[in-house]
């Protein structure tokens, strides 16, 4: 490994951060159950927790006679789940391989009222747990390239995260800058505990700034959080995408950004620009936006860590960020 190679959080410290995270998570196993049973009308076989991921409380759930379900609760709310039942309703009706969404139920847990999704299961394993010497790295990415082409081909109005009826929260290109521009304190303290100055990271800010206004880009549907976590390959071959929690209208180059910024060199991103068919979208003059998009999307890792106080993410994030894109 080079000394300029980002150095992603070890596995030890990432499992004992989710673990402090879902610890302060815990449904009953009857409600659960319950919930299951409106679905399946089936006894509950098995129900696995599965400590994974940064919002949702998960489980696994076997039912008798019947398909593995997911189940997936929120403890803030029901915004992510409601635009996340939104997108997907959005793939089934037009064929995209994503899970089937069973049931979305508020429920309330003590004095907590919870929303709690049930979804199919999707074959295959996390493209993250597979060793790249026994599949295809190459095909799956193209497959994900040409998944994504039917993905932002979804229509959508507005800028930023959707609602539960696909509409962005901001309505013009400016008000979108000025959310990332009232986050500048937080992206300087977030730096500066990364070592960076803030003189460094105000000029990023600027860099993306400039850029988005002097070639205002095409708003698209973007998954927004496409990680190799997210990406399932059966058989060899891509069998879904999942995890739609914060999908949003944003820039068409969004997602292979952000790939670019996390996945790195494991998973080259130029296979799935390959897949999706349009490299005008990474050549002179988009080239900036590009940047600017990897750049934002750096700043928003170093500022998730910094809040969550995660040391070893923000570490990873100033790492990757000295290296600069792949692409």
């Amino acid at each position: 490994m080079s000394e300029r190679e980002v150095r992603a959080p070890s596995d030890v410290d990432r499992r004992q951060h989710l673990a402090a995270l879902h610890s302060a998570w815990a449904t009953p196993l009857d409600v659960v159950a319950a919930v299951v049973g409106e679905v399946t009308k089936a006894p509950v076989v098995e129900c696995r927790r599965v400590v994974d991921g940064e919002v949702n409380e998960v489980y696994d759930v076997t039912v008798e006679r019947g398909p593995s379900l997911i189940v997936r609760i929120s403890h803030n709310g029901s915004e992510d789940h409601d635009r996340e039942a939104w997108v997907l309703g959005e793939c089934a009706s037009r064929g995209i391989r994503a899970p089937l969404v069973h049931a979305l139920r508020r429920v309330e847990v003590g004095s907590e009222l919870r929303s709690v999704m049930v979804m199919e299961k999707l074959p295959g394993e996390r493209l993250a747990d597979l060793d790249p010497g026994e599949v295809d790295v190459r095909r799956a990415l193209e497959e994900v390239g040409a998944w994504l082409k039917q993905l932002h081909a979804i229509p959508v109005n507005g800028l930023g995260r959707l609602n539960g009826s696909g509409v962005g929260t901001f309505e013009t290109l400016e008000e979108w800058l000025a959310n990332v521009i009232t986050e500048a304190n937080t992206f300087e303290d977030a730096g500066r505990s990364a070592g960076f100055e803030p003189a460094t990271v105000r000029g990023w800010l600027g860099e993306i700034v400039d850029a988005f206004r002097a070639a205002p880009p095409r708003m698209i549907m973007s998954h927004n959080d496409l990680l190799s976590v997210h990406v399932l390959v059966h058989d060899g071959r891509l069998s879904g995408i999942i995890d739609f929690g914060v999908a949003a209208a944003e820039p068409a180059a969004n997602d292979f950004a952000l790939w670019d910024f996390r996945e790195g060199r494991r998973f080259p991103v130029e296979w799935i620009q390959v897949g999706y068919g349009d490299p005008s979208l990474f050549e002179p003059p988009n080239d900036r936006t590009y940047r600017a998009l990897w750049l934002l999307h750096g700043l928003w890792y170093l500022r998730h860590y910094h809040v969550t106080g995660f040391p070893p993410g923000v570490v990873a994030g100033r790492d990757r960020l000295l290296r600069g894109p792949e692409r």
